[in-house]
């Protein structure tokens, strides 16, 4: 019998907002499996490499406890991708030889929900040398404003990176960036506040007519692209960037269609929505976070018998909605040709395109428990939530 786990990532930003790596989040399913034995399984997965590609060549920051310290499973993986992230609640005393030796190894060793306080820096202070980077719990109650600023300090002058978590607010990023903190993580990055920077629209009607256009029409979706050289040098950086790692660059609009047919085309057009002016596609968090949203809500709607094209307009638009983060209904309004189907599932979460999108906006976040509800309501199994989601991390 399989055990299904269920796999969620959150994107971890430098100071230039530019994607640095994942905190990678394992539950297992039911409570057959434990968190421990879910990330077990999942470092299995990696060492086989069969998870590798979710993290687009960044690092991958994993929970250990005690036991998983002890085990010496992180060993057997690639030291340049993964980063062990120490969970507070372990004793370090008690695994200050097993550090060691992982950081002797090459490993990069950070620890997780530090608090800002004088009482967490004394409990820690014969121990920072072990650390590369030590997370700031930027909500905890015991966070002392007073402390903050001189603790930032002390570590950073004995070459600690800093990473602010659970960044909520513009308010609370602006304060961790000034302080200097090199890192930063939370939902902040994933709701509307986040796109400061300008956004170019390259001709929204134009990808949602190509959207619409038969499979047949190949010469005249190659025309249309054509005739926009902001679509065409968009869509040709994309299928030369990384993630589809061709061996010989693709230079013409035919041959990138032939090289991945209209269908998958139609998908990858609505990327242009997400590049920005100097943007790269491998460095940009929302490319990975709409392709794999996307991907989930197309995967669940053919479980479901919907219209799964249509689930994958609706994961990406979503996406977009919270990129932009203007009033949803003003920025669907630039988009005359979508159904009222789509907009209630974006705007309202209703419909059940709506309970999937809240589904997978919640898997983001690792917040699992809170989609029990949402799975009863559509009545799917919650191995098959698991199975898709796992398998849609881009």
């Amino acid at each position: 019998m399989s055990k299904e786990v269920v796999f969620a990532r959150q994107p971890i930003l430098d100071r230039e907002e530019r994607l640095f790596g994942f905190e990678l989040l394992f539950r297992g399913e039911k409570k057959q499996l434990t968190d421990r034995g879910a990330t077990s399984l999942v470092l299995a997965g990696f060492l086989s490499s069969n998870f590798m590609p979710v993290l687009h060549g960044k690092l991958g920051f994993i929970n250990m406890d005690e036991t998983l310290l002890v085990s010496g499973t992180i060993e057997f993986l690639p030291k340049e991708y993964f980063v062990i992230e120490v969970l507070e609640k372990v004793e370090i005393s008690r695994v200050v030889q097993i550090l060691e030796k992982h950081k002797k190894a090459g490993f990069q060793i950070a620890l997780d929900d530090f608090v800002a306080n004088w009482n967490e820096f004394d409990k820690y202070k014969s121990f920072f040398s072990l650390f590369d980077i030590v997370k700031f719990d930027a909500l905890h109650k015991d966070l002392d404003e007073n402390a903050l600023e001189t603790i930032a300090m002390r570590l950073k002058k004995n070459g600690i990176k800093l990473l602010a978590e659970k960044i909520e607010t513009k308010e609370q990023y602006d304060r961790f960036k000034e302080l200097g903190f090199d890192f930063f993580q939370g939902y902040y990055f994933m709701r509307p506040q986040i796109a400061r920077q300008k956004i170019v629209m390259p001709s929204k009607n134009e990808i949602l007519e190509i959207w619409s256009m038969s499979e047949d029409e190949f010469e005249e979706i190659v025309e249309k692209l054509k005739m926009s050289p902001e679509l065409s040098f968009n869509i040709l950086k994309l299928i030369n960037s990384s993630y589809f790692n061709l061996q010989k660059e693709v230079a013409s609009i035919g041959q990138a269609i032939a090289y991945l047919g209209i269908k998958n085309l139609k998908k990858w057009l609505l990327l242009m929505l997400f590049a920005h002016e100097g943007g790269d596609f491998d460095t940009n968090p929302w490319v990975a976070v709409a392709v794999s949203r996307a991907t989930f809500l197309h995967k669940m709607a053919s479980i479901l018998e919907l219209d799964s094209d249509k689930a994958y307009l609706i994961g990406m638009l979503s996406v977009l909605m919270e990129v932009l983060g203007d009033n949803r209904e003003e920025i669907l309004a630039e988009f005359p040709s979508l159904d009222e189907e789509i907009r209630k599932a974006i705007v309202a979460h209703e419909t059940p395109y709506g309970l999937l999108l809240r589904i997978v906006q919640q898997l983001e976040r690792g917040e699992f428990e809170k989609i029990n509800n949402l799975v009863e309501d559509l009545e799917v199994k919650p191995e098959e939530i698991a199975k898709s989601y796992s398998s849609s991390l881009f």
